[in-house]
């Protein structure tokens, strides 16, 4: 379980894109460099969900041991 994980298909590798053939649009380049935008901020994404979920742990963690301290008073 993790945030959005719902929601989400699992990770799967990113395959190099394929080169633009001869003779193509100079709009390929643009397509290119939006691909990358959007890895990185896959990346990103994954990064920040990563964090929040061991955030999340330790939260956890420490509220366990608030409750265990109360008890043990």
């Amino acid at each position: 379980s993790g945030f959005r994980s719902s929601t989400r298909s699992p990770p799967q590798k990113l395959s190099a894109p394929p080169e633009d053939p001869p003779g193509t649009p100079p709009l390929a380049p643009v397509l290119r460099l939006l691909r990358n935008q959007l890895q990185e901020k896959d990346a990103l994404i994954r990064h920040l969900e990563s964090d929040w979920e061991r955030s999340r742990a330790q939260r956890e963690r420490e509220e366990r041991l608030l409750v265990t301290a109360w008890y043990n008073m």
